[in-house]
C-alpha cells in the first residue's frame, strides 16, 4: 500500500520512466519490494521485506520485517533501453527489525556496492550488485564486515 501511495505521488510529479518499483533479494535486505526515483543520473530507492520463520536452534525468528534505503549513482557505458547508464554504485543502510521471540537481535548496517542494470526492455530489467556491509547499531555490540549482495527485477513507469 504504502509502495503504491509512494509510486503514485512519484509518478504525478516526474515525466514518465522516471519511477520504477522492484521486487528482489538480498543479503541483508531479505525478500523485497521497493520503489526508485530517477534524478539525472542518480536514483533514490526505499525497499521493505521480510524473511521466512527460522526454527534453527542458533538463528531463531518467527517474524522479521527489514527497511532499506538507498542512494544509486549510475555511471558507465550505455543502454540501449534507457538514459540511465547500466553500471552503478550503491550506498545503503538497512535496518533489520525481529520479534520479541528471536535469538537474532535486532540490527542496522550500511551497506556499499557495484552493480548492473541489465534491460530487457524500455521498461523491465534485472539489477545485479555485490559489495560489502558493516553493522551501525547491534544491540551486542560487535562490528564486522560482511558481504552484501541483491538481484531484483524491476519496471519502469
Amino acid at each position: 500500500m504504502f509502495i503504491m501511495i509512494v509510486l503514485s505521488y512519484a509518478n504525478q510529479l516526474s515525466g514518465q520512466d522516471k519511477v520504477s518499483i522492484s521486487a528482489g533479494v538480498g543479503f541483508l535486505e531479505t525478500m523485497n519490494v521497493g520503489v526508485k526515483y530517477q534524478i539525472n543520473q542518480s536514483q533514490i530507492g526505499l525497499s521493505i521485506g521480510t524473511w521466512f520463520p527460522s526454527s534453527n536452534s542458533y538463528l531463531y525468528w518467527k517474524s522479521l520485517v527489514s527497511i532499506s534505503g538507498d542512494y544509486y549513482y549510475h555511471f558507465g557505458g550505455k543502454s540501449q533501453y534507457s538514459d540511465l547508464h547500466p553500471w552503478y554504485a550503491r550506498i545503503g543502510v538497512d535496518y533489520l527489525r525481529v520479534g520479541k521471540e528471536s535469538s537474532v537481535e535486532n540490527d542496522m548496517d550500511a551497506h556499499i556496492r557495484l552493480g548492473r542494470d541489465c534491460y530487457f526492455s524500455k521498461n523491465a530489467g534485472i539489477s545485479l550488485d555485490l559489495g560489502f556491509g558493516s553493522y551501525l547499531k547491534n544491540e551486542s555490540g560487535y562490528n564486522k564486515l560482511l558481504p552484501s549482495l541483491g538481484m531484483c527485477l524491476f519496471f519502469k513507469f
